[in-house]
């Protein structure tokens, strides 16, 4: 190297010391004592480059590793903790540690405050020792909070300490005190205290944060508000060993510093922001409303959001007119072009259900009457257009009018949720005959609508005590990204049909019991992988918003005094587990009805394991298809216990109904098969379908019932020609395309291949369409799996490939290709009377544990169980004999004659239950007693007698009901006399 080469070096190095201990000494005097506590020396060592020269730059300078973001800028009305949060948006952020200077640097003779911000992302945690021992935690936590809760033990082996190694025994007990409340709910919980003189300590602890955009969310409102953000520290605080753990969820603090604006408005605007911050966690903050309403019009995010969700609601019901015309995305579009229609429709809502205001019906009518006029004045210049506008402003306005109870104005929630009075159905009905003929024609009592960020569901019910079961759908995201929400979309347009279908099958089905029937479906939006605690969250979530419309206090009064009840009538729901609805579930939804004081305490949800008869263990619904499934073989001169016979099955052995009817059919008895000669042929359940002529092996489908799901099958069991198992999970072959596998037995050897997914999907789909069988017995599946489109498709070449069909799963054709099937000949035991035996059980759990509470109920559990399932089987039997001796005397169709008795009995039950209202005289304790199971007989007379008078009438008239369309009387006080006497 030259001298002059060596002295331009030297000098090159002197300048670099230079500024590297200016900049040092100058991060020691402007920075705050918490930053050097939050910034390591490496982190530092990273930081001092990008200093050098950073008065000659405009922007934010990024230093990225594999596991890290660094950002540096000089604050400035472009360049603020806003602007760099809309920057990390698309990071997965473990943790962040976020500083401004207490002294501004001048540059250019402006005085501009440095800010530093430190992004741990995409990474696990690393494990490290406790910074503190358990026992001072727990005197600190005392200090603070008088006492320490026996869940800190638990939480304390959960804490992730890299994440508060910066923090004091005092202020990690703090957050350990905040993280115990929030993984108890689904709403953001917050604290505000003073810090500084200057600034306030926000803090925000949330379960499950999403690893996306949540940062952005803080950051945005807090901006939107006015409030200077002065450092912020995200630490994902404790960890979840299982993703299945419900009640550890993860819990991450978030804390920010702020300075109110300086303004008269500064108590109101934190009033404001304390009330929007909660709910941003399942409010979305990036799509259309948001951007033009909130953003644009200066709306707060709750009122936005209710916008949102009333254009939900209104798609979900002009998809059964035109859901092309009327798709999600153009609603939306049309309704924030016309927000001065909105801030009407807001102003509507506001008069009806915001807490004290004063002569609700009046205002409310002017607005209506003004707001109408706008509607119909709408003139684009483009008549087809204005057809659609005024139709989507005339839907909304509907909805806002049919609300009868809403929880909007209740703090503490994660869901919205609203009683709809089912007369919104007459507006729809007028605009098309399509609407009219997509639904049963008999109307709801009830509905509710739920609506959160990942969440649409609804609940309806045909009488006023009514059961079902909550199902939660999540539909699957596969292929393409581009059609990967595809499933979502569909499901989405059909979701408020599924729940009439299904809520009106439940009712023809519960005609043996006090409760009408009822339907509860969540939708959940999954855009990544499946994890378990989105679903519970949203179950959890969706559960409070729903009980906080129909929980009372002793006066009769919404427990909730936010609501304003519009409905004035109590209302009484039971909920019974469906699809995806499980154990942890159910227990949590049953303790959390009994401690906020819900009319039926714990009987808000049957089936739970301790205290109530969990159906799958029990196989209560398979026992009662299996005796339709046998009185059906009967009819075919089957005798199974010596004839061969094939079934086939839809639903897998992992699930209760089709679990449980594979044990029944695959039952030994010393050893044997009670059914020698059976073979179960196809087998389709959501991991896999599965096909064998020679009956697939018996042994190895008994050894997965209730235990596993059709894909652990083993191939090698595949015995007949053509036999084969094909595979839900897709795989890449070689090029990277995406395949699925099948297997096939073919001249004696397994053959394995990738096939695509349009193969695949027909294998899968046909399974057990085109495959023979004597009976098709479904026991899972997607509701209208067979309808009007495709049941052909069981006839190939014109022959059916089955004799009967006993529906052990709800809905699993429509009425439509039920009438075709039976007019080629197939014979069809319908849902309402093969599927009933799991509601009645249901029904016989929350009457009991009403009578008996749960500690006695608990005693006598087994002998009541045994008892229970002795009625079921009895039940579907009786049943049975008279569905087949009513088809072979009057040769109608046997969909139709379960059709007539549900309605003969319902009616007869309607009609019985008026009667009672004028003679309640006849409401006895001997006919209750009828009604139960007989160890009743024996319980103490006054445990019968408070029962809810309502119950008493409810069990009456359904038991004179049953008693009176059996014997087939005309005259109604003579039927009621007869129906008395004793049985």
């Amino acid at each position: 190297m030259s001298s002059s080469g060596f002295v331009l070096t030297e000098g090159i190095i002197k300048d670099h010391t230079e500024r590297l201990k200016r900049w040092f000494e100058l991060l020691n005097t402007i920075m705050p004592e918490h930053f050097f506590n939050a910034f390591s020396a490496d982190q530092i060592h990273k930081i001092m480059p990008a200093l050098f020269n950073i008065e000659h730059q405009e922007g934010v300078q990024q230093i990225t590793s594999a596991n890290s973001v660094i950002l540096i800028y000089l604050k400035s009305e472009n360049f603020n903790m806003a602007a760099t949060a809309k920057m990390m948006k698309s990071y997965d952020i473990v943790s962040a540690s976020i500083h401004e200077s207490m002294q501004p640097i001048v540059i250019d003779g402006t005085p501009r405050k440095l800010v530093i911000e430190y992004y741990s992302v995409d990474k696990m945690p690393i494990k490290m020792p406790p910074a503190y021992k358990l026992g001072d935690i727990k005197k600190a936590y005392k200090k603070l909070y008088g006492s320490a809760p026996v869940e800190l033990d638990e939480i304390f082996s959960r804490v992730n300490w890299e994440a508060v190694t910066d923090l004091s025994i005092d202020k990690v007990a703090q957050r350990l005190h905040h993280a115990l409340i929030a993984q108890q709910v689904d709403w953001i919980s917050l604290d505000i205290e003073k810090a500084t003189k200057d600034e306030l300590r926000l803090t925000m602890a949330l379960s499950n944060c999403p690893a996306r955009g949540f940062y952005f969310k803080i950051a945005e409102c807090l901006t939107r508000y006015g409030f200077d953000i002065t450092r912020r520290y995200s630490r994902s605080l404790t960890c979840q060993e299982n993703k299945s753990d419900f009640y550890r969820m993860p819990v991450t603090i978030n804390t920010s510093y702020i300075k109110a604006p300086k303004n008269q408005k500064q108590h109101a605007q934190l009033d404001e922001l304390m009330w929007e911050l909660p709910h941003i966690k399942w409010v979305p903050m990036d799509d259309l409303f948001h951007s033009e309403l909130v953003k644009g019009k200066g709306w707060n995010l709750s009122t936005g959001n209710l916008i949102r969700a009333a254009c939900e609601f209104i798609h979900s019901q002009f998809s059964y007119i035109d859901r092309n015309a009327y798709n999600s995305t153009d609603i939306a579009r049309f309704a924030v072009l016309y927000s001065h229609i909105l801030e009407d429709f807001t102003a509507i809502f506001e008069k009806s259900f915001k807490p004290g205001e004063k002569d609700r019906s009046g205002a409310r009518d002017k607005i209506v009457k003004k707001v109408s006029a706008v509607i119909n004045s709408i003139n684009t210049g483009v008549q087809e257009k204005d057809c659609l506008l005024k139709n989507i402003f005339k839907g909304l306005l509907n909805f806002f009018l049919n609300i009868r109870k809403t929880n909007f104005y209740v703090k503490d929630k994660s869901s919205l949720s609203f009683r709809m009075d089912p007369c919104f159905l007459d507006f729809y009905d007028e605009i098309s005959p399509a609407y009219l003929n997509s639904f049963p024609k008999m109307r709801p009592f009830g509905i509710f609508y739920f609506f959160n960020a990942n969440t649409i569901g609804f609940q309806m019910r045909f009488a006023n005590i009514a059961r079902g079961g909550w199902r939660t759908v999540i539909p699957k995201n596969i292929g393409h990204e581009l059609e990967k929400m595809d499933f979502y979309g569909f499901t989405k347009d059909e979701i408020f049909r599924e729940v009439y279908v299904l809520a009106h099958t439940q009712h023809m089905k519960n005609k043996d019991i006090y409760e009408g029937g009822s339907k509860m479906i969540c939708l959940l939006k999954q855009e990544g992988a499946y994890d378990p605690a989105n679903l519970y969250e949203s179950q959890r979530s969706i559960c409070r918003a729903f009980v906080d419309l129909i929980n009372y206090d002793k006066s009769g009064k919404l427990a909730r005094k936010e609501i304003v009840d519009m409905l004035g009538q109590k209302e009484i729901i039971e909920i019974g587990p469906d699809e995806n609805m499980h154990d942890v579930m159910i227990n949590w939804m049953g303790n959390y009805a009994e401690k906020i004081g819900y009319t039926l305490g714990g009987g808000l949800i049957s089936g739970k394991p301790e205290t109530g008869f969990n159906h799958k263990d029990y196989g209560v619904t398979s026992l009662g298809v299996h005796q339709y499934l046998l009185r059906t073989l009967k009819e075919l001169n089957i005798n199974p216990e010596k004839d061969q016979f094939s079934v086939k099955i839809s639903g897998g052995p992992f699930g209760d109904v089709a679990g449980n009817e594979m044990k029944l059919l695959l039952a030994k008895e010393d050893g044997k098969f009670i059914y020698p000669a059976l073979q179960i042929v196809a087998i389709t359940d959501g991991p896999a379908a599965a096909y064998d002529p020679d009956g697939l092996d018996r042994d190895e489908v008994l050894s997965l019932a209730k235990a596993k799901n059709l894909d652990v099958f083993n191939p090698e069991k595949l015995k007949g020609e053509g036999a084969y198992i094909v595979y839900s999970e897709p795989v890449n072959d070689e090029e990277g395309n995406e395949k699925h596998t099948l297997i096939t037995r073919r001249k004696g050897k397994l053959i394995k291949e990738l096939i695509t997914r349009d193969l695949f999907m027909k294998t899968f789909q046909n399974n057990v369409i085109v495959n023979y069988a004597d009976v098709f017995v479904p026991c899972g599946g997607r509701p209208s799996t067979i309808n009007e489109s495709n049941w052909e498709d069981y006839f190939p070449g014109g022959k059916a490939t089955s004799r009967a069909i006993v529906e052990g799963a709800n809905s699993f054709i429509t009425p439509g290709a039920r009438n075709h099937i039976q007019d080629k000949g197939v014979w069809i035991v319908k849902d309402a009377s093969a599927n009933k035996c799991g509601v009645i059980t249901s029904s016989y759990e929350i009457i009991s544990g009403l009578i008996l509470g749960k500690e006695d109920f608990v005693k006598i559990k087994k002998q009541l169980a045994e008892e229970v399932l002795e009625i079921l089987v009895d039940r579907a039997r009786k049943e049975a004999e008279w569905l087949f001796f009513q088809f072979r005397k009057t040769g109608k169709k046997l969909t139709d004659l379960t059709e007539s008795l549900s309605v003969q009995i319902n009616d007869k039950n309607v009609e019985i239950s008026a009667y009672l209202d004028k003679h309640p005289e006849l409401i006895k304790r001997e006919i209750i007693l009828a009604h139960l199971p007989k160890t009743f007989k024996s319980v103490d007379k006054s445990h019968i007698d408070q029962l809810p008078e309502d119950y008493k009438k409810a069990i009456v008239a359904v038991e004179l009901a049953c008693r009176i369309v059996y014997k087939s009387s005309q005259d109604l006080e003579s039927e009621i006399a007869n129906a008395l006497k004793p049985q």
